[in-house]
C-alpha cells in the first residue's frame, strides 16, 4: 500500500533484532576464534546454524516484514531495484527491499554452508576432510566480502532514503516518508 506520510513505523520486531544482533555477535566470535580456539570456533558454529534453522522457522511463521514470502523476489525485480537507485526512482520499503532481501538469502545460505562444511571437516577423516577444511576455510574468509557488502548497502541505503537503516534494528522502527511502501 502507498502512502504519504512522514512517520516511523514499527517494521522490525525485537524477536528478529535480537536474531540478527546474535548473529553478528556469533560471526564475529567465529571469525575471532578461527585459528585460536577450536572448541569455541566449533561451538560458535553450532550457535550460528541453530540460529538459521530458527530464522528459516520465523521466515515462515514471523510477522509480516521477516517472511521469505513477503521479501524474496526473483532476480529481475532486483536487478529493476538496484537500477532504480541510480536512476532516481528508488521507492523506500517498509521491510527488505528486494537487493537487502537477496542479502539474507546469501547470507544464510552461505553461513549454512560454511558450518556445515567445518562440521564434515572434523568429521570425516583424510584428504577429503582437509578438502573440506580448506573448503571451509575459504567460505568463511569470503563471508567476510558478503558481510562487507551488506554493510555497504545498509550505509548506501541509509544515504538513499535519508534514514538510519541500522537504528531500525535496533529500535526496530523504520522512517517512511512520501511515496513509501506500507
Amino acid at each position: 500500500m502507498l502512502t504519504t506520510c512522514n512517520r516511523e513505523n514499527p517494521v522490525w520486531d525485537i524477536v528478529t533484532r535480537v536474531f540478527h544482533w546474535t548473529l553478528v555477535v556469533a560471526f564475529c566470535v567465529a571469525q575471532l576464534t578461527a585459528e585460536e580456539w577450536d572448541l569455541v570456533h566449533e561451538y560458535t558454529g553450532y550457535v550460528i546454524l541453530s540460529l538459521i534453522g530458527f530464522r528459516i522457522v520465523w521466515g515462515l511463521l514471523g510477522p509480516r516484514n521477516v517472511r521469505f514470502c513477503e521479501f524474496v523476489k526473483p532476480p529481475r525485480v532486483v536487478v529493476k531495484h538496484v537500477a532504480n537507485i541510480f536512476t532516481g526512482r528508488h521507492v523506500a520499503e517498509a521491510g527488505h527491499n528486494p537487493a537487502g532481501g537477496a542479502m539474507v538469502i546469501i547470507l544464510l545460505v552461505w553461513l549454512a554452508f560454511t558450518v556445515l562444511t567445518g562440521w564434515l571437516s572434523v568429521n570425516v577423516s583424510g584428504e577429503f576432510a582437509a578438502l573440506l577444511e580448506e573448503i571451509h576455510e575459504f567460505l568463511g574468509e569470503f563471508s567476510l566480502l558478503l558481510v562487507l557488502v551488506h554493510i555497504t548497502g545498509v550505509i548506501v541505503m541509509s544515504f538513499v532514503e535519508r534514514q538510519e537503516l541500522a537504528r531500525a534494528m535496533i529500535d526496530g522502527k523504520k522512517h517512511l516518508g512520501e511515496k513509501s511502501l506500507e
